[in-house]
C-alpha cells in the first residue's frame, strides 16, 4: 500500500500489535524485518543481501518497481485505456482493460481487512475494478461486441445490483440483442432495489436509457443484427435465445442473429449430420423462405436425445460465473424452467468445459424427497473422498464421530441405506460446509446437483448454508432444478424457494429455443431438405422444448 514509502517505525508496531505490544517492540521489529528479507530475497543482487526492504530513517521502505505490483500495473493500464477512448481507440481499450481485469484472483488484502486502512484500500481497489469493467463495457458495445457484453455484466448485475452505470450498459447489450423486455425488468428490479435500500429513484442517466429503449430510439452500435441460414453442423451464435416465461411466439426478433457473437465452446461436435443437410430460416417469423424445398422430409435418425444447440447466451453466461466462481468469487448458480426445456444438457456442456480447463466437477443427482437427509451430501463427500483421498481424510478426521454414515466408505449406490446422526442438524452442516470450504482452497472445484426440486429438505438447508459462505472461495455450486410448483406440506417448496430467490443466486431461466435452434436440429436428424413451413410448425408444436421435439421427430 505504501510502495516506496518510508513507514516510520512506531506506526509499524502500532499495526503490528496494536495497543498490547511485546515486551521489547523495536526487537521484535527486527526480527521480523529480517524473515520479510529472506523471504523476499529472490531480489537481491548475486553475493548481497535483498534490498527491497530497507531502512531509511525514521523507519522503512519497500523499494520496488510498481510494475512488479499487480495493483499498480491495473491502475496505469485503466489509466491508459481511458485515454484510448477519448481518442476513439476502442479495440486499443478494449484490449488493455482486458488485460487490466486478467490480472484479478478475489479480493485484494482479504485476509487482513480487520485493519481499517487494509479494508478502505481493499474497498477502492475494489470500486476502481468495477469502473473498469464498465470502461470495458463502453469499449465493447462500440465495437458491437452486444453479447459479451451481457454475458460479463450479468454476474456483476447480481452482485452490485445498485451499481447504475453497469446497469445501464447491461440494459443497452440486452436491448442490442432484442431482448428489450429483460431490458426493461432489470430496469424496474434496479428502481425498486434502490428505493428499497436508500429511498431514492434511479439517476438521470439510467431513465435516460430507460426512456430510448421504450421509444425504440437506442442506437444499435456498428455491428447491426444480420439474418443468416441454418447450416447443419454450425454452431449458431444464438444471441436471442434467452430465459422467458412462455414458450416463445410468431413474431418479434426470434430472427436475428448479432453477427459477430462469440461462441463459448463447440456445441455441435457430436452431431450425425448429413453432408450438405441444410434448412433455410425464413426472414419473418410465419412467410416460408423463396428458396424452400418443397418434398416431403425423410426419415429422422433414431435418437435418444438432441445435439446441444440455441443457448450460446446461456453457456457464455454460465461459463463467466464458472471462470469466476472458480478462481475465488464462489457462488451459486441456477438453471431453472419447466420438464424436458433443457437443464440438464446444459449443465452436462458447462460442466464438460470446467473439465476441459482442468478443473475437477463433482456431480450428483438429487434422489428425492423419500431418500435419507443429507443423500445428496453423502455422495458428493464420497466422490470427493475417492478423487483426494489424503487431504479428504485430513481435513474430515476431526468430523468422522459427528457425521458418522455420511464419511462411511460404501458404495455410492447403497447412499439410501445411510443415516447420518440428526440430533444435531446444524453442526452436522456446518461440518460438512467446512470439509468442502477446506477442499476448495486447496484446490477449486465445481459442485453440479441435478434435479434440485427432488432434494430433501436437510440437503437444501445444507446448501443454503453452504451458499452463505461461498463469496471468497474458489468452489462453484451449479444446480438445475424444475420451476418450484405450488407450496405443499410433502414438497420443501419453501427450502427451494429461498435458494432460488437469493439475491446471492445467479438465476437463468430456460426458455423454448428458438426457431433457427429447431431448424438446426431438424436438419441434423432430417436426411432432406424441410422447408420453412415444416420447421415453423416444428417450433410451434413443441413450444422449443427439446424433450418435445424429439418426441415429434
Amino acid at each position: 500500500m505504501r510502495l516506496n514509502q518510508v513507514v516510520p517505525v512506531p506506526q509499524l508496531i502500532e499495526e503490528l500489535w496494536g495497543d498490547r505490544p511485546p515486551r521489547r517492540p523495536t526487537a521484535a521489529l527486527h526480527t521480523y524485518i529480517c524473515h520479510l528479507r529472506r523471504a523476499l530475497s529472490f531480489g537481491a543482487r548475486p553475493g548481497g543481501p535483498s534490498m527491497l526492504v530497507r531502512h531509511q530513517s525514521p523507519g522503512y521502505v519497500l523499494a520496488l518497481d510498481p510494475d512488479q505490483v499487480d495493483a499498480h500495473r491495473f491502475e496505469r493500464l485503466v489509466s491508459q485505456a481511458r485515454r484510448d477512448m477519448a481518442a476513439q481507440d476502442h479495440r486499443v481499450a478494449q484490449d488493455r482493460l482486458s488485460a487490466a481485469l486478467a490480472l484479478w484472483r478475489g479480493a485484494p488484502y482479504l485476509e487482513l481487512v480487520d485493519y481499517a486502512p487494509m479494508a478502505e484500500e481493499s474497498a477502492r481497489l475494489e470500486q476502481a475494478r468495477l469502473a473498469a469493467v464498465e470502461l470495458h463495457a463502453e469499449a465493447s458495445l462500440a465495437l458491437g461486441e452486444n453479447d459479451a457484453v451481457v454475458a460479463r455484466l450479468l454476474p456483476e448485475a447480481q452482485r452490485h445490483p445498485m451499481r447504475e452505470c453497469l446497469i445501464a450498459y447491461l440494459m443497452t447489450g440486452l436491448y442490442r440483442l432484442g431482448r428489450q423486455a429483460d431490458a426493461l425488468q432489470l430496469f424496474e428490479r434496479t428502481r425498486a432495489h434502490l428505493a428499497e435500500e436508500l429511498g431514492v429513484d434511479a439517476g438521470a442517466e439510467l431513465q435516460r436509457v430507460h426512456a430510448a429503449i421504450l421509444r425504440q430510439e437506442l442506437p444499435f452500435g456498428d455491428r447491426p443484427a444480420t439474418r443468416v441460414d441454418v447450416t447443419a453442423g454450425e454452431d449458431l451464435a444464438d444471441a436471442t435465445a434467452l430465459p422467458q416465461a412462455e414458450p416463445p411466439t410468431g413474431g418479434g426478433h426470434k430472427d436475428m442473429v448479432t453477427h459477430g457473437a462469440r461462441t463459448a465452446r463447440s456445441a455441435l461436435s457430436h452431431e450425425r449430420a448429413e453432408p450438405g443437410a441444410r434448412a433455410a430460416v425464413p426472414h419473418t417469423a410465419g412467410v416460408p423462405h423463396s428458396d424452400a424445398v418443397g418434398h416431403s422430409a425423410g426419415v429422422p435418425h433414431a435418437m435418444t436425445s438432441l445435439p446441444f444447440v440455441g443457448r450460446t447466451y446461456e453457456l457464455t453466461v454460465l461459463g463467466a460465473w464458472a471462470d469466476a466462481a472458480l478462481s475465488g468469487e464462489g457462488g451459486l448458480a441456477a438453471v431453472t424452467g419447466q420438464s424436458g426445456i433443457g437443464k440438464t444438457q446444459l449443465t452436462v456442456e458447462v460442466t464438460r468445459g470446467a473439465r476441459e480447463a482442468g478443473h475437477e466437477v463433482i456431480g450428483v443427482s438429487c434422489p428425492g424427497e423419500d431418500g435419507p437427509a443429507y443423500g445428496v451430501w453423502a455422495r458428493i463427500l464420497r466422490q470427493l473422498s475417492h478423487t483426494r483421498p489424503e487431504a479428504f481424510r485430513t481435513v474430515s478426521a476431526r468430523y468422522s464421530g459427528l457425521l458418522g454414515g455420511l464419511l462411511s466408505d460404501v458404495p455410492s449406490d447403497a447412499a439410501e441405506d445411510v443415516q447420518p446422526p440428526l440430533q444435531a442438524p446444524f453442526l452436522v452442516e456446518d461440518a460438512v460446509c467446512v470439509i468442502l470450504v477446506a477442499l476448495a482452497r486447496q484446490k477449486p472445484f465445481l459442485l453440479v446437483l441435478d434435479d434440485l426440486q427432488s432434494a430433501d429438505c436437510s440437503s437444501l438447508n445444507l446448501l443454503h448454508l453452504l451458499t452463505c459462505r461461498l463469496p471468497e472461495v474458489p468452489l462453484g455450486v451449479l444446480v438445475a432444478s424444475a420451476d418450484p410448483g405450488p407450496a405443499s406440506e410433502s414438497t420443501p417448496q419453501t427450502a427451494l424457494d429461498h435458494l432460488l430467490t437469493s439475491a446471492r443466486t445467479l438465476i437463468l431461466r430456460l426458455g423454448g429455443l428458438s426457431e433457427q435452434a429447431v431448424a438446426t436440429l431438424v436438419a441434423t436428424q432430417v436426411d432432406a431438405d424441410v422447408d420453412a413451413e415444416a420447421t415453423l410448425a416444428l417450433h410451434k408444436r413443441s413450444g422449443g422444448s427439446p424433450c418435445a421435439l424429439r418426441r415429434l421427430l
